[in-house]
């Protein structure tokens, strides 16, 4: 048995307020129940390089407050961006990246991805694996780097990972799509257009692993930026991944408050050999948030999923 969760933490720096790295770690301990591992999406570091710009103080920030909150210890892994190349906040350098606990899973590190690395699959004792590990899909495609053509802007770009779970392989994607903030209706197509070539693209890297292996574990889970049944979600999904917030019933299917309106954002999508037993909780503890109460910790609700990995 493995969980896995997805987490938007809001554009969170090593400089985020005590308070609200107290929170964070007391979500994915306590809440959360320390996962065996965390996608992240939103970590920032603010520099004015212009190289890559690893954000290693926040997630050691991050580790620290779930392990003073009774969490496991966790590890990280990322590709750092380039500065000023992957969209978000202004100077943020936002970008995705995993926690796990080495105490559950393997890592096995391979090569040493650039931010325009682009990952690839091989074959290593009749399976498939990634040739860099992390690594990112596709990063100098348009659909991620930005393309004036298409009216589309640079974007987070979607970080695959390989882990080894009782000698099985899983193979995690973790995704951050374009979003869905525009200024006219025209802009709001523009961005839709982008999320759907962003889903396309992922969902062939995950499609070309399960033509390797048809049992291959396979995670695709992130801000995705659109809802459940939105013609992003159905290309991500394709004709056999699952999406696990599919079975959330509808007045709990939601991850994040915009005002009035609630929204799913968040997923978690898995393929054939993870569908069975396959479980999912949503708990509302940033979108259900009522006035008095402390400022929540961030935007978006987490998503925890429990899945068994059959050998």
């Amino acid at each position: 048995m493995l969980t896995i969760a997805t987490f938007n933490l809001c554009n969170l720096g090593a400089d985020a307020p005590r308070e609200r790295l107290a929170r964070l770690g007391a979500i994915i301990a306590e809440v959360l129940s320390g996962p065996d591992i965390v996608a992240l999406q939103e970590v920032m570091a603010v520099s004015p390089a212009t190289g890559p710009v690893p954000a290693d103080t926040a997630y050691q920030a991050l580790i620290a407050a779930i392990s003073l909150a009774g969490g496991p210890q966790y590890a990280f892994r990322e590709v750092p961006p380039i500065a000023h190349r992957d969209g978000g906040m202004a100077g943020a350098n936002i970008r995705v990246g995993v926690l796990f606990n080495p105490a559950r899973v393997s890592f096995p590190d391979r090569g040493n991805a650039g931010p325009e690395d682009r990952v690839g699959i091989r074959f290593s004792n009749r399976q498939p694996g990634l040739t860099l590990n992390p690594g990112r899909i596709e990063p100098a495609h348009p659909a991620f780097a930005g393309d004036d053509h298409h009216h589309w802007v640079p974007c987070r770009k979607a970080l695959a990972v390989e882990f080894v779970v009782d000698e099985r392989r899983l193979f995690v994607i973790v995704c951050h799509f374009k979003s869905m903030r525009s200024a006219t209706r025209r802009e709001e197509d523009y961005a839709k257009q982008q999320r759907h070539a962003q889903a396309k693209i992922v969902h062939d890297f995950a499609a070309d692993l399960l033509a390797c292996d048809p049992q291959a574990a396979i995670v695709i889970l992130g801000d995705m930026n659109d809802a459940p049944g939105s013609k992003t979600l159905k290309l991500l999904k394709g004709e056999r991944f699952v999406n696990l917030l599919d079975a959330t019933p509808p007045k709990q299917c939601y991850t994040r408050r915009h005002g009035d309106q609630l929204q799913a954002l968040d997923h978690i999508l898995v393929s054939p050999a993870l569908r069975c037993g396959a479980t999912i909780h949503i708990p509302h503890i940033n979108s259900d948030v009522t006035p008095g109460h402390p400022e929540p910790a961030s935007d978006h609700d987490p998503v925890v999923a429990t899945l068994l990995l059959v050998q």
